[in-house]
């Protein structure tokens, strides 16, 4: 069985980790995390020395919730010929018209609607909805609970908390951006914004 490497060693690379096994039928010993420390613990490998092998074809998924530190990995991680699968999970609902890049993690119970684009290396938090028409970049994080109207464009490296709410309005969100949990997005975010509240306003 091939070996699979998780970046990360928090709540998502635990999830993670779990999901592979119970749904992939994975086997523990098969799985390994990626840490930017030495962990002194089995299947955990310290980030330099991972990019020390010389392996080429291995899947590897990006489960970690900092944006920047995402974006820095995926610069690395980029330059190998590594193999990016997509987790989908089996309970999610995904229509036939979506598309879908690489190395996305969709968590269970999530729903996507047609005919919604999302590129690579985004997590898609537990539950979350996601309506019809909505476009969404690369290397974003769309927090557990979450639903994103319809038509909503989210561009690129942008963090969205759980349980926030973006109105079906065609609102777009700029690249870089931050909407705290909870949060009720009903105006377009320019780009390195961080909003907060209901009706989200702009703090930063």
């Amino acid at each position: 069985m091939s070996d699979y490497f998780i970046f990360g060693t928090g709540q998502f690379a635990e999830l993670l980790g779990h999901a592979l096994i119970d749904e992939k039928k994975i086997k523990q010993k098969n799985i390994f995390y990626i840490s930017d420390k030495k962990i002194n613990k089995k299947n955990y490998i310290y980030e330099k020395e991972f990019f020390s092998f010389n392996k080429k074809n291995i899947s590897v998924y990006l489960a970690i919730g900092n944006i920047q530190i995402r974006d820095k990995i995926l610069k690395k991680l980029l330059k190998k010929k590594y193999k990016f699968p997509n987790f989908i999970s089996k309970s999610s609902t995904i229509m036939k018209k979506c598309r879908i890049g690489m190395g996305n993690i969709i968590l269970p119970n999530s729903t996507i609607l047609s005919p919604v684009k999302i590129q690579d290396f985004n997590i898609i938090g537990t539950g979350s909805i996601i309506l019809h028409h909505c476009k969404i970049e690369s290397n974003c994080l769309i927090g557990g609970g979450s639903l994103i109207g319809a038509g909503t464009k989210v561009k690129k490296n942008t963090f969205i908390g759980v349980g926030a709410t973006i109105g079906s309005l065609n609102v777009k969100i700029g690249c870089n951006s931050f909407i705290s949990s909870g949060s009720v997005v009903l105006n377009n975010v320019p780009n390195n914004a961080k909003f907060i509240g209901n009706p989200a306003r702009k703090i930063l």
